[in-house]
């Protein structure tokens, strides 16, 4: 007579289960990295100093312009209301990426002939990013994902985080 036990895991499940679970969460923080520099490049815009030319538009309005170093000044609202982002969408290879962008014409003559950095590594937009990119990068960090629960006791019963 035989005995014996077959031991079995579901490894190739969980594993997978955590590779998605580790995909949605860089997805979801690079989105905010993105959502952060394009929300930083507008504000960045909005409150600039209009320390530069002062001149009459073609309908007769009055605009002043930044001062070079600075970023662009708002006049119409074109530029800000064309910097979009593409969301990241998950693995592209190795690399996760959100793409921030705008498709207006004199954005890269304002950038890098006129000075006015909003949107390269020079603006203060970019080094912000770059700041909150380092600030939340350990929670994304696959430590993050597997440490065990805290249990705590309260007055309202067993509370779980």
């Amino acid at each position: 007579m035989t005995i014996s036990v077959q031991v079995s895991t579901n490894i190739d499940r969980n594993t997978k289960e955590a590779d998605k679970l580790y995909t949605l969460n860089a997805q979801r923080h690079i989105n905010r990295i993105a959502n952060t520099f394009r929300n930083e490049i507008l504000k960045s815009m909005q409150t600039t100093p209009k320390t530069g030319l002062e001149y009459e538009k073609n309908d007769g309005k009055i605009h002043i312009a930044s001062s070079e170093g600075n970023p662009p000044a708002i006049d119409t609202g074109r530029l800000a209301s064309s910097v979009r982002i593409s969301p990241a969408t998950g693995f592209s290879g190795k690399v996760m990426s959100a793409k921030v962008s705008t498709n207006v014409e004199y954005a890269e003559r304002l950038e890098l002939f006129m000075n006015r950095p909003f949107m390269s590594k020079e603006s203060q937009a970019y080094v912000y990013a770059v700041f909150f990119a380092k600030k939340i990068q350990n929670q994304v960090s696959i430590k993050s994902q597997f440490r065990p629960s805290k249990v705590r006791s309260t007055k309202k019963g067993i509370s779980i985080k």
